[in-house]
């Protein structure tokens, strides 16, 4: 087991790549702290997990991430709970799809509050525990591809993603320096169960179309990534003492589409 004991924090734990994160972390021994603002999901997730038989342990707590206020209470509780802790895994966020002409300041608040709000409230959390213990922590903090390339519809999205790798690589040296606290982005492209459920339902014509552009856009596989296959083993690395000398790097989980097309 590559977590054995390890003590972690996952927001965003209760779909997707946060669930598969939270699962695999307990695979590997972690004990765990996970939230999200889906009470029924937090929980359904939490009893498959606790399931796997000789692996770690898994708790959900409810947060609302974009307020500070709720951030420290979930993290007070959390450090109760886990004892301390080594990990932070922030994975939750919010997605838009407005275009820039008639983006609303509701929107961009709402997607800045929860997308760089929400990182800064939880890192910030995460680095007074790891200093006041003395822990070189790892903070894992998800930005996007769109970070990087931009997205027609979705520029409030791309903006605050880029917020993040900046915010990130900032403190990968700040924390760095200060308390070996190491600090890096994932930048993933996974298959949602929204992007799975639009391809059931999509014209066959369209989806044709769709599955030919991504065989061109990504080398591995032609497709999207799998949140269990290709996500969470990653996250696994990046939480364990193998990456404790990664630091400030973007990691472009998206099967080589950013920097080869």
């Amino acid at each position: 087991m590559q977590l054995k004991d390890k003590r972690i924090i996952v927001t965003g734990g209760t779909k997707g790549i946060g669930a598969a994160t939270v699962k695999k972390y307990v695979e590997e021994g972690a004990q765990v702290v996970f939230c999200g603002t889906n009470d029924e999901r937090g929980k359904a997730t939490e009893a498959a997990v606790n399931a796997i038989e000789g692996a770690g342990h898994a708790t959900y707590i409810r947060c609302d991430i974009s307020k500070k206020a709720n951030v420290d209470a979930f993290f007070a509780e959390a450090e109760k709970l886990l004892g301390g802790l080594d990990v932070l895994a922030h994975v939750a966020g919010a997605e838009s799809n407005m275009a820039a002409e008639v983006l609303t300041e509701e929107e961009i608040d709402r997607l800045m509050k929860i997308n760089f709000n929400g990182t800064v409230y939880t890192n910030q959390a995460a680095y007074k525990i790891f200093k006041k213990n003395g822990v070189e922590g790892s903070i894992i903090n998800f930005a996007s591809d769109v970070a990087l390339s931009g997205m027609p519809n979705g520029a409030a999205y791309a903006a605050s993603k880029g917020a993040v790798v900046s915010w990130s690589r900032t403190i990968a040296m700040e924390w760095g320096i200060e308390s070996n606290v190491r600090t890096n982005c994932v930048n993933p492209t996974m298959k949602t169960q929204m992007y799975k459920e639009w391809l059931e339902t999509v014209d066959p014509d369209v989806k044709k179309m769709h599955l030919e552009g991504l065989r061109r856009r990504y080398p591995i596989d032609g497709a999207m990534g799998e949140a269990e296959r290709d996500a969470a083993p990653a996250m696994v690395f990046l939480a364990s003492d193998g990456s404790r000398y990664l630091n400030g790097q973007i990691i472009c989980l998206n099967g080589g589409s950013t920097f080869v097309r």
